[in-house]
């Protein structure tokens, strides 16, 4: 389900620039050529550098997700997905892994290393979000959230604080909504500037007042 989402979401937003076959073999079977990508790339620059004649080490990645690389890296970091009925965090938790894989194999083509977890740092902050009416749910998901970063920690002896994630993953009936126009668009984008704030905020009385800042404004 995961992966059929991301094909179907790189295949509007590409708009005919890369086939639905190549979108489909990037997608599903990405991770299984990351070594081989990375090896490719480094033949194909010592080629033009003239360090070697030739190589067999040819990309398995079709062409045109090689050329459309930063375009479809963009994409990536631009998606925006919203479990309604978000549960464990089944479904978002899956995109996360399947959307860093992804950015790790473009990061060969880009060659911009980044490691696994600030990508999934930075795919949690931007992209996820989920609701769910059982506050115990909530609670699971977010759980999963910090564990997955938790697993990918490289410095032991400057561990990072975990994100908040009070905004991320919320309480509530996703059957409710309120529309936004111009009475309320102000409010609106203040209050995203202050989720933002407060999910990266490590001081804990500063994090309090963020929190009571937001749930005022809601």
């Amino acid at each position: 389900m995961c992966q059929e989402s991301l094909i179907d979401y790189l295949e509007t937003e590409l708009n005919g620039k890369v086939k639905r076959e190549d979108i489909e073999k990037f997608v599903k079977f990405g991770d299984l050529f990351l070594e081989h990508e990375r090896v490719a790339v480094e033949k194909r620059e010592k080629i033009e550098k003239g360090e070697i004649k030739g190589t067999r080490y040819e990309h398995e990645i079709p062409e045109s997700i090689v050329e459309n690389a930063e375009t479809i890296s963009k994409l990536l970091d631009e998606i925006k997905i919203c479990d309604p009925a978000v549960g464990s965090g089944a479904f978002p938790i899956g995109m996360l892994h399947e959307i860093v894989k992804l950015k790790q194999l473009l990061s060969i083509y880009l060659g911009k290393y980044i490691n696994t977890y600030d990508l999934k740092r930075y795919v949690i902050e931007n992209s996820l979000y989920g609701v769910d009416i059982d506050s115990g749910a909530v609670e699971i998901c977010k759980l999963r959230f910090w564990l997955s970063l938790i697993v990918d920690e490289e410095d032991f002896e400057n561990i990072k604080p975990l994100p908040n994630l009070d905004y991320k993953v919320v309480c509530g009936d996703s059957l409710g909504r309120i529309e936004i126009d111009l009475y309320n668009q102000e409010a609106f984008n203040k209050l995203e500037s202050l989720k933002e704030k407060h999910f990266n905020e490590t001081n804990s009385l500063k994090r309090q007042e963020l929190k009571k800042e937001i749930d005022d404004l809601i």
